[in-house]
């Protein structure tokens, strides 16, 4: 024990004063728990350890790693025997970022897969695009046009509208009509029409192209793009003439829808003989300017002629609203009768289905080839109204069912554009 005393002699601070006792045992003391500090478990993170130096070592791959040399780590004594702390353990299944290649980086943002890097807030997948709802119309049956395949409703408001089927409703009957456009204006169905109910009355509009005063059975035709549908007015029991409108007039009718009736004139159902064939009206039967062809560009004589169509229902005028200037232009549907090229004349029947009997008469410019045509097709036409009822061609399409309806190389002029 004196050996020792004697040994650690040499350290000893002598002190001549009592008054240095007191702070020399409080360096003593300070001097201790700044070494205690330094050496012991919670250093990391004081200012008693250095600040970690990171180096990058180049791969064999051309990545880089890092490689954090820290101190502190190995002097927590919790590691597993061989310096490695539970955090650095490989036993997480997480390789420690500083090892992680470059370019495979974790962020913030991000989830490390088998694929890679995936972010976390992707963006939503886009909204699903609806489908277009399908174009729907809605009116009265007031019209069949047999020899074109198609029908026409009254919408609401009285516009015509034809629309071409492989097989006609009933006139009369309201429908719901699917629809799609056809090249030369009119519509066809687009899949099964609905029926709502049956009503014999209806309101129908459009310009007046064709007027018969004849007194026993007065009669004015309606048209509008694909239809030309004959209106017939009942006579006056005192034999005075109707009031009927003018050519070109925009008409507002109100009708009957009444199965038909063939008038006095015509051959009784019992009456199976061939029918007589009509003569062309002449100017003395027909007043101007009832636009009614006159006797030129006449049907050819070898040819039988053709007979008008009796229509299923016939339409029966109950009121009549014409007021207002008349129009000089407008839309007509009707069978050829006689193509006249070298005169530069057509001959149309007045309605569509030749109801009337009556035919139209056109000037064609020589931009529109007539050859095209031939005697019986349905086609519908513009064309200016001119002074004393003169029709000038102005343009023409098939309206031969569907088909020709939606075939653009049979347009010609005015309607070669649509």
């Amino acid at each position: 024990m004196s050996g020792y005393r004697h040994l650690l002699r040499w350290a000893a601070l002598p002190i001549s004063d009592r008054r240095w006792a007191a702070p020399l045992s409080a360096v003593a003391l300070g001097f201790g728990l700044f070494v205690g500090v330094a050496i012991g478990p919670g250093a990391d993170g004081t200012f008693g350890t250095g600040t970690p130096q990171i180096v990058e070592i180049p791969s064999s791959g051309g990545e880089t790693a890092s490689v954090e040399e820290d101190h502190a780590q190995a002097s927590t004594g919790s590691g597993d025997g061989n310096g490695a702390s539970p955090e650095s353990s490989t036993s997480t299944g997480t390789a420690p970022s500083s090892l992680i290649p470059e370019g495979k980086l974790e962020s913030p943002d991000s989830e490390v897969g088998s694929e890679g890097s995936v972010p976390k807030d992707e963006p939503p997948p886009p909204a699903e695009v609806p489908e277009p709802e399908e174009e729907m119309i809605t009116g009265v049956v007031v019209h069949v046009n047999s020899a074109a395949g198609s029908y026409t409703v009254a919408e609401p408001g009285g516009a015509l509208t034809a629309v071409h089927a492989p097989k006609a409703p009933l006139l009369g009957t309201k429908l719901k009509i699917p629809i799609r456009s056809l090249s030369n204006g009119t519509l066809a169905e687009a899949g099964t029409r609905i029926k709502l109910v049956r009503q014999m009355r209806a309101k129908l509009s459009g310009i007046v192209t064709y007027v018969d005063p004849t007194p026993a059975a007065p009669a004015y035709a309606v048209s509008k793009r694909g239809v030309s549908l004959l209106v017939h007015i009942h006579p006056d029991p005192t034999g005075l003439a109707p009031t009927l409108p003018a050519l070109g007039a925009f008409a507002n009718v109100a009708v009957d829808i009444e199965a038909t009736q063939l008038p006095a004139s015509s051959a009784s159902p019992s009456d199976t003989s061939a029918p007589a064939a009509q003569e062309p009206p002449t100017a003395s039967a027909v007043a101007e300017p009832l636009s009614v062809a006159p006797p030129s560009c006449a049907p050819d004589p070898t040819q039988p002629p053709l007979p008008p169509i009796e229509p299923p229902a016939v339409l029966w005028q109950r009121s009549l609203d014409a007021a207002g200037t008349p129009f000089t232009y407008g839309d007509f549907e009707g069978i050829v009768t006689a193509i006249c090229p070298g005169e530069g004349k057509l001959r149309v029947s007045a309605d569509d289905i030749r109801e009337s009997g009556a035919d139209l008469l056109f000037d064609v410019p020589s931009k529109i080839d007539m050859t095209r045509l031939r005697v019986g097709d349905s086609i519908l036409a513009t064309a200016t109204i001119g002074g004393g009822g003169v029709l000038s061609l102005t343009g023409l399409a098939s309206d031969e069912r569907t088909k020709g309806a939606d075939d653009p190389r049979t347009a010609q002029g005015a309607l070669a554009g649509r």
